[in-house]
């Protein structure tokens, strides 16, 4: 099979989908894989280091997608690369159709087959994909939080951690799920005061399990959570509500109850969702002030780290790529119910409920796509 990695294109996104030590897995296992020019650069990763590895060095995007059957790439492809997609072509990165009506138009025309990073899960359930991206985002929510602090930036002029004789910042995590406990694992360890708040009492002590008496544990209830924000310094939100509209856990009336100076940082990047005032931003303009609170909804805030995001992310993705290109797609998914749950196309299928209910788009299940599989 010919694997395509081509550079990434979304906005201050640094990070490559593979590593000449997956190309070499690749290699040896009789395929071929083509790489863009330059992609790996900011990951610490030269083009000859790609081609000791077994890679062929193709000059730009565009090449690898026309020589490749599949692309493994980190973020989902943009507008600038919809024309380079073939059809029937496999994708295998981040996808998240449910906030990408262009992409999903785009992959139904071309009858794209696509996995999605996000929705890959293990035996037990978790997210194997999505999880060394959730952490390392969870963990900066906390360090670009406290540049975000600074009075240069229209903060409080507040140092997060613990000085003798001063009371520690105030951090407020939203969720309890991976990006959640990164974003503790720092926040404890700078010495802030620290809550956590999530629906689940399950999780909840989990987490208490590991951080002790280092934070506080509240179930996300209005009152818990109207009570926390009005006394943080920042606020993190990991919970994603797809953008339901009429149940923000943060309203713009509640804004006017935090302190003014204070920031929020949107892991999730939840546009009108569980923050009704959260808009996606970029790495180059990241913060917007709304009613005096300083508002970060970077989507890729792993991005800005690439040797340490991409090292860890495809080190989880790596045995997938091998099953598909090994397997084929279609003998993968038959074989592994957790691949199966990242198939979000189908040879131009959407499989995604959410993203055919968002954009009024035609909805096939699974079930109906195996028959055809099968077949």
């Amino acid at each position: 099979m010919k694997i395509g990695i081509p550079k990434e294109m979304a906005n201050s996104e640094y990070r490559i989908g593979m590593t000449p030590l997956g190309v070499k897995q690749m290699t040896e296992a009789g395929h071929q894989v083509f790489v863009c020019s330059g992609a790996g650069l900011y990951s610490g990763i030269n083009d000859q280091q790609y081609r000791d590895a077994g890679a062929f060095i193709l000059e730009d995007s565009a090449r690898v997608y026309s020589n490749s059957d599949v692309i493994v790439k980190v973020k989902p492809p943009i507008d600038d690369e919809f024309g380079w997609i073939r059809e029937k072509q496999i994708i295998f990165s981040y996808i998240l159709p449910e906030r990408h009506q262009e992409l999903c138009n785009h992959f139904i025309e071309k009858k794209v087959t696509a996995f999605g990073y996000e929705s890959v899960e293990d035996q037990h359930g978790g997210k194997p994909l999505l999880a060394p991206m959730s952490e390392i985002a969870g963990k900066m929510a906390v360090l670009v939080g406290s540049k975000f602090l600074q009075t240069n930036y229209g903060g409080k002029g507040l140092m997060l951690g613990c000085m003798s004789g001063i009371a520690p910042a105030v951090v407020v995590i939203i969720g309890a799920g991976t990006a959640a406990q990164g974003a503790a694992f720092i926040a404890t360890g700078l010495g802030c005061n620290v809550t956590i708040l999530n629906r689940r009492l399950a999780r909840l002590k989990a987490l208490e399990q590991r951080f002790g008496r280092n934070a506080a544990y509240l179930t996300l209830s209005h009152e818990n959570l109207l009570k926390s924000i009005s006394r943080a310094d920042l606020v993190i939100n990991t919970v994603d509500q797809m953008g339901e509209k009429e149940t923000h856990l943060i309203s713009r009336a509640m804004l006017k109850e935090m302190k003014q100076g204070a920031v929020i940082v949107d892991v999730a990047c939840d546009r009108n969702g569980t923050i009704e005032t959260s808009m996606p931003t970029t790495h180059k303009d990241p913060i917007y002030v709304i009613d005096d609170i300083i508002h970060c909804a970077i989507p890729n805030l792993p991005g800005a780290v690439p040797q340490t995001s991409t090292l860890a992310l495809t080190e989880a993705t790596l045995p997938y790529v091998l099953k598909l290109a090994n397997q084929g797609y279609k003998k993968s998914v038959l074989n592994d119910i957790g691949l199966r749950k990242g198939l979000c196309f189908y040879e131009g299928c959407l499989l995604n409920k959410k993203a055919a209910e968002n954009f009024g788009l035609n909805y096939s299940s699974f079930e109906s796509s195996f028959m055809h599989i099968e077949e």
